[in-house]
């Protein structure tokens, strides 16, 4: 509902009063009678007044005195005054009154069309000034709010940032300090022990790579799920396993119940990667020694997964926060934990996208914590038993020609060793078209190409091969940091065979050349 207009009448005679309101009266009007200066001025503290018509003539205060007293008001100094007069006034007079702050004379008796034209003028510039004063007024409350949102975001950047500063250090360190303990012993090669922690930490900064890139995916709706018949007993119990060596260094025992066979279409990966976000954040606010079980089960039609701990809790206002991008909720009793504050997040979203829920129940500090994932669920297939895969070869049983073209040196050395130590002969190159002046002399059997080279693109590359060399067709497999399903379907496109994603393991990169060689 638009808002009354209030327009101030000052006349020390009742009847002319009368005669204003008769004159002035309009819905959109609220009309304020005044019969001396002290009810006026009271009137204008109380009010917020378009126009003030106001006559000369009056007892004690004169209508001169009164406007000069009103303009002295830095509130009321816009105010319009119209003088209503019922004598004519000599030009003194009139210069008086507009330096006391009229805009306007009228003599009595008063034309009711000029009065009201005049007074129509003015409320509708108040109209007009005052919606820009509430829209200049919501402006400025929103820019106040945008400046406090911004201020806001900067900090949590800058704490993000910081964060993931530090939790990219921690993988670092003990991969520094297992380099430098074989540096200082070249010719010794080291333990299991100092392998197994420097693999361990190459795998931790991979997942916490590749959550940082799922959330970015899953923001710009890019991810897709691959779906597929999933058995997943065999799912839980292979991605326990994976991590187990994490429950064992703290001296933790996880048990897992399975009741039946129980399927889901699914995708696999995504699947285990929320498996592996909660079991190791089960693991991480469980002390040492403390027990975490994981269960399987067919509940009402759909496949229920909880994994279940005896560590700290969670304070019951922080049940639902855990689950929010970047949050990082402090448990009871345990010191400051390391994280982003990503991965209960992430597995949520993964968990959504399946048409599934995950949620989380405690029973408050120090009581232990359950998460519950539930997939709708199906009769797994069985698929024929071909028994276990035999384990990769050491060394290649047909060496191949193989051809890297990569821009990082340090890449190069390291990729060249590996392929070498497999039994491969080995050529680089540093640019794309390098690489390519190297096949016709090589004729290789597969090329590992990097797809950000310089000057020429790796997709550019793969192209140009596939266009000179019709006769001679390698395979070519993409060696790169982007692995979305767009960069794969352009890889497939350009006309690579295979696409790996860096950091690439050394059975996956044997899986694929044995391809190359049968």
């Amino acid at each position: 509902m638009t808002p009354l207009i209030d327009i101030l009448l000052v006349d020390d005679e009742p009847r002319n009063l009368d005669a204003l309101e008769a004159i002035l009266g309009d819905p959109a009007y609220r009309l304020l009678r005044a019969g001396d200066a002290d009810r006026a001025l009271h009137l204008l503290l109380e009010s917020d007044v378009a126009a003030i018509v106001l006559d000369i003539k009056m007892p004690l205060v004169s209508g001169f005195e009164l406007a000069q007293t009103i303009k002295k008001t830095r509130r009321f100094r816009e105010t319009p005054i119209v003088f209503l007069t019922a004598h004519m006034i000599d030009d003194e007079h009139v210069i008086a009154g507009y330096d006391a702050g009229a805009v306007d004379y009228l003599t009595k008796p008063v034309n009711p069309q000029i009065l009201r034209h005049k007074v129509a003028v003015f409320a509708e510039l108040f109209r007009t000034t005052r919606a820009l004063t509430d829209l200049n007024n919501t402006l400025e409350a929103r820019v106040r709010e945008r400046t406090v949102e911004l201020e806001r975001s900067a900090h949590q950047k800058d704490e993000f940032l910081a964060i993931l500063a530090h939790e990219l250090r921690n993988p670092l360190m003990p991969l520094r300090a297992g380099l430098d303990l074989i540096k200082r012993h070249p010719a010794q090669p080291p333990g299991e022990k100092t392998i197994g922690l420097m693999d361990q930490q190459v795998s931790h900064m991979v997942r916490l790579i590749d959550d940082l890139i799922d959330v970015s995916r899953i923001s710009r709706g890019w991810l897709e799920l691959q779906k597929g018949p999933l058995d997943l007993r065999a799912l839980v119990e292979s991605t326990v396993e994976s991590i187990r060596t994490l429950f064992e260094r703290k001296g933790q025992t996880i048990s897992l119940t399975c009741k039946g066979e129980i399927g889901a279409d699914a995708d696999e990966t995504r699947v285990a990667q929320i498996l592996i976000n909660l079991l190791t954040n089960a693991s991480k606010f469980t002390p040492d020694g403390g027990r975490i079980t994981v269960t399987l089960a067919d509940e009402r039609g759909c496949a229920v997964i909880r994994v279940s701990d005896t560590g700290s809790g969670i304070p019951s206002d922080k049940v639902e926060e855990i689950f929010g991008m970047f949050v990082r909720v402090e448990r009871p009793g345990v010191s400051a934990q390391s994280g982003l504050g990503i991965g209960l997040a992430l597995a949520r979203r993964l968990a959504e996208m399946h048409g599934g829920t995950l949620t989380a129940t405690s029973d408050g500090e120090g009581c232990g914590s359950v998460f519950t994932l539930s997939l709708p669920s199906r009769l797994p297939e069985v698929a024929a038993s071909t028994g276990d895969p035999p384990p990769p070869p050491a060394r290649a049983a047909t060496p191949l020609r193989i051809i890297v073209i990569e821009d990082n040196r340090e890449i190069v050395d390291l990729l060249t060793e590996l392929l070498e130590d497999m039994g491969h002969r080995v050529w680089s190159a540093l640019t794309g078209q390098q690489g390519i002046d190297l096949i016709e002399s090589v004729q290789p059997n597969a090329i590992l190409c990097d797809l950000g080279l310089p000057e020429m693109s790796g997709l550019d590359v793969c192209r140009r091969i596939r266009n000179l060399f019709t006769e001679s067709r390698p395979t070519i497999i993409a060696l790169t940091g982007w692995g979305r399903d767009d960069d794969r379907r352009r890889t497939d496109e350009a006309g690579f065979d295979h696409h790996l994603v860096k950091p690439v393991r050394a059975d996956d990169l044997i899986r694929v050349l044995e391809t190359v060689a049968s």
